[in-house]
């Protein structure tokens, strides 16, 4: 139900102007000291008034009248009709009408003054409407026949019809395709395909502080359409572009009134390659964009970035016919949400108008349309062309496709476990676990005994990732399974031989790819007394699938690549037990080489899609750690054997992984960098063995590598058997 308030009017005006943020409200005392106050007697006798502020001098009279009545509405209602008097309606928060919210007769005033906003959906028999909080929605049609004042901080959606004149206060904003008797902005006008533009019966007016956000879309744009005079007092044009596949020319029509008179005074133009450009004319100001001189590479943030922005070859627009043609090229964008500053009401009261005219740059001739520029063969191109300058540099990311550097580093970090496999099983055989060499200081494990041979299966899980600054991060992760056999030759020579097969899954961002991996290797071991020579080789063969989504700016492609590559491993490791009884420490050094060559691809798909060029690398390097353990034989015969081994890594040579590619549409060749080799890296290795019988042992065991740019932690189980 409504409060109907019986205070005087004095106070009522008082509490008004605290919502409007005006002084000369706060300081009314009576209606007749209103009256006379010197602001509205200027008002009153000034020949030069404006209709704002005629409009504010009615509705200050109003609000003093000893006969309006105050009615506040502080919860929802369905419908509501006004007294037979002057009526004051107040919505406060909590208050909404479903249906008709009818003031009745006399001259009544809706005040709007809910911090939440609200709906309109029908209103009759009101003068006027005033919005001191919240943003609003209107669907009335033909109400409000003495205007309509947005105050600073609050909104209005003009869904249907205004009778009057709409004043926007700076800090305020109005959208809506509803049609007004005219339309004075002093802060935010927005135009789009959402809302659509709106119908001014009278005279348009954007003032110095206005914004009017004008969007564009692929399909077109919405046009104010003016009755009247449309004034442009340099009011600043937002130009926000729609994301779409535009055509390859277009130009948009913003105003057409019956007479244009001023200028825009700033364009904003969120596109990072392109320029918008008004053109006035006597009763229209339309819209066209041209390349401005901003390079490709000039949007990036990476290295990776720049370098893909450098090898695009853009296409070369004809010539216009005259120096002030520009030649247009459409643009899309993503729609930022423009902001103006808020300030009192007080401030957003112009000065009256001036009767001088504004003069205004007018093209005499009519519109003509503009060369179309040559498309881009490439829509990736295109696309990027079109992009706005928060969307331009994670184009140029995603097609640098910087993740393909980091595939060598990945792919070398994957075979690891293998090689650390074989060298495990080479530790079992002669180091102080048990072998050739025996004393009284180093008991002999199970799985050494005199035996000629043994077979051995050992499981992979292995995962890590690799990191560049300000790329994206490649993750792995391998699983996989070795299998190894060795044999005697005489007292000092063990050699054995293995074979697996693990696959190696790779993420990152937009990026996902498999690697399926074979091994080949052979190993050798030589024992003289407390000195241990262990020598491996490894080969792999690997079958890579990759998967990349490349999607900005109204643009998506889903590439995949094929490719073929290989990696060999080799090492040499002399080690020394200097260790007692039942304890092992071994002091080791090793000498290392790498080798990794990837064959050239192409990716398929399209206009995003890229040929990838072979790339080759190799490296030695050098480790030198300490490795121990500790044999505890339990009551049942069985073996326990807690094991550890920490090493340091040096890897020599070209550490940098670049990788050469090229847009098979309309690129040239560039390079991307991955994150370089660990230059040094820690690792460790800590498990525990158990000895089931005198043939047969189980292992488990976790590893792990610190270095720059790169971590990685593994798991390893293992099975062996002698023979």
């Amino acid at each position: 139900m409504p409060t109907q308030h019986i205070f005087k009017p004095k106070h009522l005006a008082l509490a008004i102007s605290l919502a409007l943020g005006c002084v000369a409200f706060a300081n009314a005392q009576q209606p007749s000291e209103v009256a006379d106050s010197p602001a509205i007697m200027d008002a009153a006798e000034s020949s030069e008034t404006s209709h704002k502020e005629m409009a504010l001098e009615r509705l200050r009279a109003f609000l003093t009248a000893p006969s309006t009545v105050p009615i506040a509405f502080e919860t929802p209602e369905k419908t509501f009709k006004g007294t037979a008097v002057n009526d004051l309606i107040t919505l406060t928060d909590g208050a909404s009408f479903t249906g008709l919210l009818d003031g009745g007769e006399g001259d009544n005033v809706l005040f709007l003054n809910a911090a939440e906003g609200g709906e309109l959906k029908d209103t009759r028999n009101f003068n006027g409407l005033f919005l001191a909080r919240g943003a609003w929605t209107s669907s009335s049609k033909g109400d409000f026949k003495e205007g309509v004042l947005v105050n600073s901080g609050t909104a209005l959606t003009n869904l249907g019809s205004i009778k009057g004149d709409v004043y926007v206060a700076r800090g305020g904003s109005f959208a809506g395709k509803g049609a007004v008797g005219g339309l004075e902005v002093d802060g935010l006008l927005t135009v789009n395909g959402a809302l659509g533009s709106p119908r001014v019966k009278g005279n348009l007016r954007l003032s110095p502080t206005a914004e009017l956000a004008y969007e564009v879309t692929p399909d077109g744009s919405q046009t104010i359409k003016v009755d009247g005079t449309a004034r442009l007092e340099g009011a600043t044009l937002n130009v926000i572009a729609a994301p779409g596949e535009y055509p390859q020319s277009k130009q948009y029509k913003i105003i057409e009134a019956s007479n244009v008179e001023g200028e825009f005074g700033k364009v904003l133009n969120n596109l990072a390659f392109m320029t918008a450009t008004p053109q006035y004319n006597k009763k229209s100001v339309g819209l066209t964009y041209a390349r401005n001189g901003e390079p490709l590479a000039g949007a990036a943030t990476t290295d990776n970035a720049r370098a893909a922005g450098e090898s695009i070859v853009e296409p070369q627009a004809p010539a216009p016919s005259t120096a002030s043609t520009p030649t247009p090229l459409i643009a899309s964008a993503a729609v930022p949400v423009p902001t103006s500053a808020l300030t009192s009401v007080a401030e957003s009261i112009p000065s009256p108008l001036q009767e001088k005219p504004l003069t205004a740059q007018v093209n005499e001739s009519a519109e003509q349309p503009a060369p179309a520029p040559i498309k881009p063969a490439n829509a990736a191109v295109a696309a990027l062309l079109t992009s706005d300058k928060t969307t331009a540099p994670v184009a140029l990311e995603q097609l640098a496709a910087g993740s393909n550097a980091n595939l060598a580093k990945a792919t070398l970090s994957s075979i690891t476990p293998v090689s650390a496999s074989m060298l495990s099983a080479m530790q079992q055989l002669n180091s102080r676990y048990g072998s050739a060499y025996r004393s009284g200081n180093s008991p002999r494990q199970a799985t050494a005994a005199a035996d000629s041979g043994r077979v051995w299966i050992q499981a992979l899980g292995h995962g890590g990732k690799v990191d560049r600054e300000f790329d994206s991060t490649l993750k792995h992760a391998t699983q996989g399974l070795v299998m190894g056999a060795d044999w005697r030759l005489d007292e000092q020579w063990h050699i054995g031989l293995i074979g697996g097969k693990s696959q190696t899954r790779l993420d990152a961002r937009q990026y996902d790819g498999d690697l399926d991996s074979w091994h080949l290797g052979a190993y050798a071991v030589r024992q003289d007394g407390p000195f241990s020579l262990r020598l491996g080789a490894t080969y792999a063969s690997h079958d890579g699938d990759s998967k990349r989504r490349v999607a900005f700016n109204g643009f998506s492609d889903r590439l995949k690549g094929n490719y073929d590559a290989n990696t060999q491993q080799a090492f040499a490791e002399l080690a020394v037990n200097v260790g007692r009884h039942n304890a092992t420490l071994e002091p080791f050094a090793s000498l290392g080489y790498q080798r990794y060559q990837r064959d050239s691809y192409s990716e398929k798909g399209g206009d995003a899609a890229l040929k990838v060029f072979g790339q080759t690398r190799d490296n030695l390097s050098s480790t030198f750690g300490l490795r121990t353990a500790k044999i505890n034989r339990l009551d049942n015969g069985m073996t326990l054997t807690p094991r550890f081994s920490a090493g340091w890594k040096h890897t020599f040579g070209e550490i940098e992984s670049d990788t050469r590619q090229q847009l098979l549409k309309g690129g040239k060749r560039f390079e991307v960098a991955g994150a370089a080799l660990d230059r040094n890296s820690l690792s460790v290795d800590a498990g525990l063995d158990l000895g089931l019988s005198a043939n047969h042992t189980v292992g488990v065991g976790l590893t792990g590598e610190i270095a720059t740019d790169s971590r990685t932690h593994g798991v390893m189980g293992q099975w062996r058997m002698a023979f």
